[in-house]
């Protein structure tokens, strides 16, 4: 399997996860009350940026490991990277949205972590599903026996 095949992979198997999770936390945001298809739909938007968030975590790995194919194998490096790319980009994500551009704003469903001022949800979000994608990836190409 060639480079660009498993980007398209990695993104088309991270943006309905992500879509999932957006969709599971809007009640923690304040928007105003509608149906669950507005949510569905306004949530899909960020979906396709948490999948581009999930593909700039592998192109900094593929930079910093020299591999192209370090997904499939990452150790605890290329986990680490993982849970620390994520949490610096849903920080840097989530203070533009709440403090720059002001796009959206929390309730009181949602716990915020005190020292960085965002939430716990979205933080969990780009730290654990990046590599959930990953973990799902690597086991459909072990199944299908291919590689990168």
């Amino acid at each position: 399997m060639n480079n660009l095949r498993v980007q398209i992979h990695l993104f088309l198997l991270a943006v309905p996860l992500n879509l999932v999770w957006e969709v599971a936390q809007i009640m923690a945001y304040d928007f105003p009350e509608t149906n669950l298809m507005t949510l569905v739909i306004h949530c899909f938007v960020p979906s396709l940026g948490d999948g581009l968030m999930t593909l700039a975590i592998y192109w900094i790995g593929w930079l910093l490991f020299r591999d192209r194919q370090w997904i499939l194998h990452p150790g605890t490096s290329g986990y680490l990277l993982m849970l620390g790319v994520g949490l610096v980009l849903a920080v840097g994500v989530e203070w533009n949205a709440l403090y720059w551009t002001g796009s959206w704003a929390y309730n009181e469903r949602m716990i915020t972590i005190p020292f960085l001022g965002v939430g716990l949800l979205p933080l969990l979000q780009m730290m654990i599903l990046p590599t959930a994608t990953i973990l799902l990836l690597q086991l459909i190409w072990k199944k299908r026996g291919q590689t990168a």
